[in-house]
């Protein structure tokens, strides 16, 4: 009796439900998806707008379940239903926008940036948002993930027909100038004028100051560019609000380092930066240069090196990085630690294996190691991985020419010198020719014949007179004494006159009178070159011209009395 009773009341409640669920109407389910949707109820959201369509289909629940799935993200759910619930309100052009901008921010959110954009532009077109300045930046920033940067521009120039505010107008500007940068149509003018206009209208705009300011830095307008970071730095030191204008202020003084590293004023691009440090001590580049200005300009080697490896480890881009490993490379050359500048190269190989370059650099470390096999098998890997272009393949077959000859392979380095020659026919190449036929082959003739070619090089001007210490190195080369003594003494006169410029024509004069065979005036003028200045020893070191001094006491007897630094291979 107890379990029929139970059942009896069992079916009671079941048709009572199916009673209340029956007298629910769509519109029922609609109230009540909106209430949910006012609490955050996506889920409610969604199980009141699908009652609604089990009860009969219809645009309103489409929508509201439209709305709980975007919320929910899922996109694709979304999308479908807000374009169900369009067809309920071909007649509503207000009720069809809000779809199109639910249909078009469910597309961006999934990354469907071309029917994102496309439901925009109907939504502007034709359903009265092309005056809704929040909507048109929509629509820009999706024509940016397009690429499509005229449409862009175009659009900031409908938001600017609608804005009134100069601060606001400054931004706008700015902005469309950002994007005229990154498309080929739009010429630096264009950029620079809409930049003018942003700071007509805010004059404090530090963002488009410093824009100018780069694109004068490229220009090379180079007063003009550093005006521009000077002003952004007086705008913002000891006024910076937040970390953006902290990074700005780096980033100023960085560019006026470089600026002033181009003008070749180290001490001013050296302190200012320092001074961009101060505000981001994480900027590769900074280090970087700090790095080439205490090698090159202070001779601090500790530090220097320091700095290169403090850049490796900041900078982002593989490019970067092997760009940065290629003067930290030199760095070490320069001081003789070839060891250290071969650790360096191989690690810019592992970043980049495929760069000929490297194995180029390579190939020379191993060179002025002596080590004939590596040397010529890293050439051959360079020239097997390719080189970019003509200036650069003239310029390796004419090295791997010259090894080829000082290794006794005349024939070998014959034709690399040739196909240099066919690439750049220039003084260096036929000069090397010279030296193939006359050192390697013997052959007098056809090497002075070669010689007078490349001293034809070096002839300019109206007068066709020889300007260059290049023709008294080929002078020299055919024997003719006269002529290269004669430069010897012109080149002299005219680099005394030039900071800096004696030690390096006092050792052009080494060079030559080496050639000519005259060893105690090739030492004579060697000791000029050290005692003004001449620091380049890794050239003094190695060069070819001077290769007959090596062996003698007197050339020992220089290097320790001017404290020339001992190479490490």
């Amino acid at each position: 009796m107890i379990r029929i009773t139970v059942r009896l009341f069992s079916i009671t409640v079941f048709l009572l439900i199916s009673f209340l669920a029956i007298g629910q109407t769509s519109a029922d389910y609609n109230k009540q998806a909106r209430t949910a949707n006012e609490k955050g109820d996506n889920d409610g959201i969604i199980n009141a707008a699908t009652l609604s369509l089990n009860v009969a289909l219809n645009g309103e629940a489409y929508w509201w379940r439209a709305i709980g799935y975007k919320n929910k993200k899922n996109y694709t759910l979304a999308i479908s239903d807000a374009t169900k619930a369009m067809s309920y309100y071909t007649n509503d052009n207000s009720s069809t926008g809000r779809l199109y901008e639910l249909r078009a921010n469910a597309y961006y959110d999934l990354g469907d940036y071309d029917n994102a954009v496309d439901d925009m532009e109907k939504m502007r077109d034709y359903y009265g948002y092309s005056k809704n300045k929040i909507f048109l930046e929509k629509l820009i920033m999706g024509y940016e993930k397009l690429n499509e940067y005229i449409n862009a521009s175009l659009a900031y120039s409908d938001i600017i027909k609608l804005t009134t505010n100069n601060i606001e107008l400054s931004d706008f500007y700015l902005k469309r100038a950002i994007v005229k940068s990154k498309h080929y149509s739009y010429t630096t003018k264009e950029i620079l004028d809409d930049l003018g206009l942003s700071i007509s209208k805010n004059k404090q705009n530090v963002e488009s100051i410093f824009e100018r300011g780069l694109i004068y830095a490229d220009t090379k307008e180079n007063d003009l560019c550093k005006n521009d970071m000077l002003e952004v730095i007086r705008l913002l030191e000891g006024k910076a609000k937040n970390n953006k204008d902290t990074l700005k202020l780096a980033a100023s003084y960085m560019v006026l380092g470089a600026f002033y590293f181009d003008n070749r004023n180290y001490d001013e691009s050296k302190k200012n930066y320092l001074k961009s440090l101060q505000y981001d001590n994480k900027s590769g580049f900074v280090f970087w240069y700090l790095g080439k200005i205490r090698s090159e300009i202070d001779k601090e080697y500790e530090a220097a090196t320091a700095d290169y490896k403090k850049a490796i480890m900041l900078l982002t881009t593989n490019t970067d990085r092997v760009n940065c490993y290629i003067d930290y490379y030199l760095h070490e050359r320069r001081y003789l630690k070839f060891n250290k500048a071969m650790e360096v190269i191989d690690a810019a190989i592992i970043i980049s294996p495929n760069d000929a370059t490297l194995y180029w650099d390579k190939a020379y470390l191993y060179k002025l190691k002596n080590d004939k096999t590596e040397a010529l098998r890293n050439y051959n890997k360079a020239f097997s991985i390719g080189l970019k272009d003509s200036t650069q393949r003239a310029a390796f077959y004419l090295e791997r020419g010259q090894f080829k000859l000082s290794n006794n392979d005349p024939q070998g380095a014959l034709l690399d010198i040739q196909n240099s020659i066919a690439l750049r026919p220039e003084y260096n190449n036929y000069k090397a020719l010279g030296d193939v036929f006359k050192i390697g082959m013997k052959q007098t003739e056809l090497a002075n014949g070669n010689y007078q070619k490349a001293m034809s090089y070096t002839i300019s001007g109206a007068q066709k007179k020889d300007t260059s210490i290049n023709y008294a190195y080929a002078a020299a080369a055919m024997g003719d004494k006269v002529t290269a003594e004669r430069f010897i003494k012109k080149m002299i006169i005219d680099a005394s006159a030039k900071i800096g410029a004696l030690a390096d024509e006092y050792h052009n004069a080494a060079c030559i009178y080496t050639t000519l065979g005259n060893f105690s005036k090739a030492f004579e003028y060697l000791e000029l070159s050290l005692q003004t200045g001449y620091n380049s020893f890794e050239h003094m070191l190695h060069d070819a011209d001077l290769e007959p001094l090596y062996k003698l006491p007197e050339y020992k007897n220089l290097l320790v009395k001017y404290k020339v630094p001992v190479p490490v291979y």
